[in-house]
């Protein structure tokens, strides 16, 4: 298990999962001193999914892009397991708050935001880099609860606004689990646009 733990010190995992822990704590903390409601509210759930989710995205690449392409490794399912375990680790504050007075909502909208914008995580990592992948959640999730609104009649419209639909929307569940198996796959098998050697040099 010698890779392992030098895989998660090059990738800075310890920091970036202390920083993602301490998002959601920080929300939490505040809704349950300034309001009595015990349920969080939709919109600032979601921000807090993509907060503990963008804390982690960063472990996500390394500082040697010659070193994510080499063969010595079998790198894909490495990484695959690396985006589901990001995941899971968001998933846990999220989910352990319904024990308490002031919950992000119900198990299943928050594990459905979890995946879907996981998935999307995976999918900017793949396609703009490390650096950009978070636009790609961010704009979804801003699109969504503005003009998405609640709950949308059967259909196309229940897929494209997956975030924002009751838990109970098997459409939206099936359209978050698409988005996540698209992002694992593609983010397994390429970890985003090689960066110049200068631009390289400064993430080091």
């Amino acid at each position: 298990m010698g890779w392992l733990r030098l895989y998660v010190r090059s990738r800075r995992v310890p920091v970036a999962v202390a920083v993602a822990l301490s998002a959601a704590a920080l929300c939490w903390a505040g809704w349950s001193m300034f309001t009595d409601t015990p349920e969080i509210n939709r919109g600032l759930a979601i921000f807090t999914v993509l907060a503990v989710l963008a804390a982690m995205i960063s472990t996500l690449g390394g500082d040697d892009d010659s070193l994510e392409s080499g063969t010595a490794l079998l790198w894909p399912p490495r990484r695959a397991l690396h985006l589901l375990a990001l995941g899971v680790v968001a998933a846990v504050p999220l989910l352990a708050s319904r024990a308490t007075g002031a919950s992000f909502g119900p198990a299943d909208e928050m594990l459905r935001a979890v995946a879907g914008l996981t998935g999307l995580i995976g999918l900017g990592v793949a396609l703009a880099g490390v650096r950009m992948a978070w636009q790609v959640p961010l704009c979804w999730a801003v699109i969504q609860l503005i003009v998405g609104g609640g709950e949308s009649p059967p259909g196309w419209r229940e897929s494209v606004f997956w975030l924002v639909q009751p838990g109970d929307s098997r459409v939206a569940a099936v359209t978050a689990a698409v988005l996540l198996g698209a992002g694992v796959l593609t983010y397994a098998w390429r970890v985003g646009p090689r960066r110049a050697p200068a631009e390289a040099a400064l993430g080091q």
